[in-house]
């Protein structure tokens, strides 16, 4: 399984894998992406790490501030003791 950085940068840049900007126009423009980046990651066999590194890389506009948010969220809950 590849997760090395160099290999990541060099076939991320080869691939360009599809971005997703949070605009659903299309209802196919998700399901476009989603299978773009699978298709990407049948090929490229990365780590389960890589894999959520180059999705979230490729998000733009509402779906990057979207993740962000949730990012965001997970940090607050592990400072709850309580939960």
């Amino acid at each position: 399984m590849r997760s090395d950085k160099g290999y990541f940068l060099d076939d991320f840049k080869k691939e360009k894998p599809p971005t997703f900007n949070g605009e659903m126009d299309k209802s196919q423009d998700v399901e476009a992406w989603f299978l773009g980046m699978n298709k990407l990651f049948i090929l490229q066999n990365y780590s389960e790490n890589m894999k959520v590194k180059i999705a979230t890389f490729s998000l733009k506009g509402k779906s990057y501030i979207w993740w962000e948010d949730v990012n965001n969220l997970r940090d607050i809950y592990k400072e709850l003791t309580w939960i």
